[in-house]
């Protein structure tokens, strides 16, 4: 009984290590603060790009003007990308405040990057539709892409979007661990497992001892009444 015990309390912890350690793995295998921006097919003179989002009601990320962000790419206030507002969609890094500008490398890779100020599950499950601005070194805006949306990130460790704008298209890609419920369903359900081992082990023996106890019994038995006969 104690070795069938030891058995399933190693079997159960390998297991739930395997789990969490998966998880683990992964949250710490995706920078979830750091965002690119995939470009193909852009205008001429095109010198960096941006996230256009839809500003909510009081939004707690507007601003109305990242000096930060200007200063990094060189623009006003007063440049077309931080006056962009049509259907609501203004620039991510020229007014709010929740990203900051990294690099643009359009030689090579042709990508964007971006530092969040929060993890990007968080921040795209806030504004959820994006396009993106291609824009001149001025911050004239060159190009604009089509709308976009991500999935809402539930239950899950936190999730990496894959935007890239091809042209006039737009795409955004989600890609997400193993949920969280999985640390507590797998472990519970090996639990389960383990009880329904043990108590069958137990309901065994207490027949089998039951069994014993009655064989003995009757032997006894017999043995008081041959001495009687005698």
């Amino acid at each position: 009984m104690k070795r069938t015990v030891k058995a399933l309390i190693a079997v159960y912890f390998t297991v739930f290590m395997c789990v969490f350690g998966g998880i683990s793995a992964f949250a710490w295998d995706v920078d979830t603060r750091s965002q690119d921006i995939v470009l193909k097919n852009v205008p001429e003179g095109t010198a960096f790009a941006d996230i256009l989002v839809k500003d909510k009601k009081n939004d707690k990320y507007a601003a109305c003007f990242n000096e930060e962000n200007g200063r990094l790419l060189g623009v006003g206030k007063d440049c077309g990308l931080a006056g962009y507002e049509e259907d609501g969609y203004t620039s991510m890094l020229l007014r709010h405040n929740c990203a900051v500008f990294e690099k643009a490398d359009l030689s090579e890779h042709s990508s964007v990057s971006f530092k969040l100020n929060e993890e990007n599950n968080k921040l795209f499950n806030h504004f959820r539709r994006i396009k993106v601005a291609c824009c001149d070194k001025d911050g004239n805006i060159l190009g604009v892409t089509d709308v976009s949306g991500f999935e809402a990130v539930h239950f899950n460790t936190p999730a990496y979007y894959r935007i890239e704008a091809n042209g006039s298209s737009l795409s955004c890609e989600v890609n997400t661990g193993p949920p969280y419920f999985m640390m507590v369903l797998v472990p519970a359900a090996f639990i389960l497992f383990a009880v329904i081992v043990i108590a069958a082990i137990i309901i065994k023996r207490a027949v089998r001892k039951a069994g014993t106890a009655g064989m003995i019994k009757r032997i006894q038995s017999g043995e008081v009444d041959n001495e009687r006969k005698k």
